[in-house]
């Protein structure tokens, strides 16, 4: 039996898409009657190891967990072309690994998602609608899209939204190979905790040009404290690189998982097949920190009134995008109080 870093077993579903995926399919335990089956999916740079802490309380509430690595992620597929990395074709190879797990064709899933992760869940949602009865999103605000009349272009996009000016970097081709040449300090900063944004010890990264300069300057990257605390170690080179490998499974390169960024342009295309029905009843929850840099909490202060059947969670105190790091045992509950909930009402909000 080969162990995911979660501590279960691990799987690969070869996918008739052509790609494989890595998963851990975690049932409740003996005696638990199962409420519902949620997908789990991760975002950047991170892997299905971010859910450690609430896999254990939401499996005993009766959920079944199937947690991928996501594609471009050690375990699984990690193709260079960004094509692949489509909503369209992401949403493809969900669908089919969830027909991999033998699940019944009239059984629809809940997705718990962040970050690249919650994106993906709300696409999948739209271009599989009787797939999925529920979408649990951290941090990242619902958004819907709708058919394309016009390109927007990620430069556009930056200029409306500057705090996703990094993705301007992380689209580009200078992003992998500047990365991971600087593997260790990337991800030591990226794996700060709020209170070090907070107090000015982790520097501003978010706008354009930011992250690049930071990277080039050759700074000292500030003690990667939620690496630290998940992983209980110290900020040695060679203990850093076990923490990012527990959380990645390599710390040699992520140049694969970049590719996400690289798709605005392809998803542009492709967003013209989205159904224009779309189930706006389904049951939404959206956990929101006040402290996210990347996504400020302003950006889903209208959730409510904006969209049908949401639930709204907003954390206060110093947390940040790592909501599930940060918060651990909040997020359990969350999420899972919901799930118990809304199994209770049949998905009917």
């Amino acid at each position: 039996m080969v162990m995911h870093p979660l501590r279960y077993e691990s799987h690969t579903a070869h996918l008739p898409t052509g790609h494989y995926y890595r998963y851990v399919d975690i049932r409740p335990p003996q005696g638990t009657k199962t409420i519902a089956t949620a997908l789990v999916l991760h975002g950047f740079p991170d892997s299905a190891y971010t859910w450690r802490h609430q896999v254990k309380g939401w499996s005993n509430r009766g959920i079944r967990l199937i947690i991928p690595d996501a594609l471009g992620y050690y375990g699984s597929s990690q193709p260079l072309d960004p094509e692949e990395y489509s909503f369209k074709k992401q949403c493809d190879n969900y669908q089919a690994l969830i027909k991999h797990i033998g699940l019944p064709e009239d059984e629809k899933v809940v997705l718990i998602s962040h970050d690249w992760g919650a994106v993906t869940a709300m696409r999948l949602s739209q271009f599989k609608p009787d797939l999925v009865k529920g979408v649990a999103s951290l941090c990242v605000p619902f958004t819907l899209a709708i058919p394309p009349t016009e390109y927007v272009s990620t430069e556009q996009f930056v200029k409306a939204l500057p705090s996703f000016g990094y993705q301007l970097f992380f689209a580009s081709p200078k992003s992998g190979p500047l990365i991971d040449a600087n593997i260790e300090r990337f991800m030591a900063i990226l794996y700060t905790t709020a209170e070090q944004r907070e107090s000015g010890e982790r520097p501003s990264l978010e706008s354009v040009g930011e992250m690049e300069a930071w990277l080039e300057s050759g700074s000292k990257a500030p003690n990667p404290g939620l690496l630290n605390k998940e992983a209980g170690l110290l900020t040695t080179p060679t203990r850093l690189q076990l923490a990012h490998k527990a959380f990645t499974g390599s710390y040699d390169h992520l140049s694969a998982m970049l590719n996400h960024y690289r798709t605005r342009k392809i998803n542009y295309g492709l967003d013209k097949h989205l159904p224009k029905e779309y189930r706006p009843e389904m049951p939404k929850l959206l956990i929101v920190p006040t402290k996210d840099q990347a996504l400020p909490a302003r950006m889903s202060a209208n959730a409510e009134t904006e969209f049908k059947n949401i639930e709204v969670a907003r954390l206060d105190g110093l947390c940040g995008h790592w909501v599930q790091l940060e918060m651990p045992e909040k997020v359990e509950q969350v999420v899972g109080d919901w799930v118990e909930r809304m199994a209770k009402q049949r998905w009917v909000m």
